[in-house]
């Protein structure tokens, strides 16, 4: 199950594993048991390393989404094309 983060407005952030279903829903605060939001967050600070290294803003903004739970449409593929011209050599 992914992990949600969600925000208490008396104890603050804390994280629950949920099904995808069940993760827009308000949970209770493990603390207080008020109930809590989730919390969609930007992964800033991540240094860009491995299939990332090349990609466009719009590529990482995806990838950004992705990780935070919000729900991710994706169209045909953003990037440069590989040399080849579309060829397969199978």
């Amino acid at each position: 199950m992914p992990l949600y983060e969600f925000r208490c407005p008396a104890c603050g952030p804390f994280d629950l594993h949920r099904s995808m279903r069940e993760a827009p829903a308000a949970a209770p605060c493990p603390t207080c048991d008020q109930p809590a939001q989730r919390w969609y967050g930007v992964g800033f600070g991540r240094p860009a390393t491995g299939v990332l290294r090349d990609a466009g803003r719009a590529d990482r903004a995806r990838v950004d989404r992705a990780y935070s739970g919000e729900p991710v449409v994706t169209g045909p593929p953003a990037g440069r094309r590989l040399p080849g011209g579309g060829r397969h050599r199978h």
